[in-house]
């Protein structure tokens, strides 16, 4: 009996090893977000404007931040107190959305996994959670010190890092 318990302990650690770790598969894959499309212009985009805030604005080489002005932004029932858009060498390639409150976050897990997949059990606990596609990551965080969360939507093909060595995609 001692011997089937060891087996089966090895064997859970196996697979668990071999399991995508903080991931879920993104099952229905978005084009962009909220009627934005990846690698759209900001000239095709109306009404933002350039973030100038040094603390947010142009964070990297080639990427420069854009907010839209009095934009507010519900997603099921949870309304946004920030988005910024973010362009790589003037194209749309990530959307950052900020949220607060814990019970703000499980109502986001609850709409992702309705529009882009469900997520395993043992990841729901994770600081940050990620669902990923095959050129888009979303990324759900939340900080219990300062109740702030973040939804940012990526898409891997616009972004200032390399990704061409790297299986994003948990598999």
């Amino acid at each position: 009996m001692r011997h089937r318990r060891v087996i089966l302990i090895v064997g859970l650690f196996l697979v668990f090893l071999g399991a995508p770790v903080g991931a879920a598969r993104i099952t229905n894959e978005p084009t962009g977000f909220n009627g934005y499309t990846w690698g759209a212009s900001v000239a095709q985009l109306p009404g933002l404007t350039h973030v100038v805030d040094p603390k947010i604005g142009n964070p990297l080489p080639y990427v420069d931040v854009y907010e839209k002005p009095g934009e507010v932004l519900t997603l099921n029932g949870v309304t946004f107190s920030s988005v910024l858009y973010r362009f790589y060498k003037h194209q749309l390639g990530g959307i950052q959305l900020t949220y607060v409150g814990r019970e703000n976050r499980e109502k986001l897990i609850q709409w992702i996994e309705e529009q882009y997949g469900k997520l395993p059990p043992a990841e729901r606990k994770q600081k940050q959670i990620e669902w990923h596609g095959e050129s888009t990551v979303i990324t759900l965080d939340y900080d219990v010190t300062t109740k702030l969360g973040w939804l940012w939507f990526t898409y891997l093909v616009l972004t200032p890092f390399d990704n061409s060595t790297t299986n994003t995609s948990g598999y």
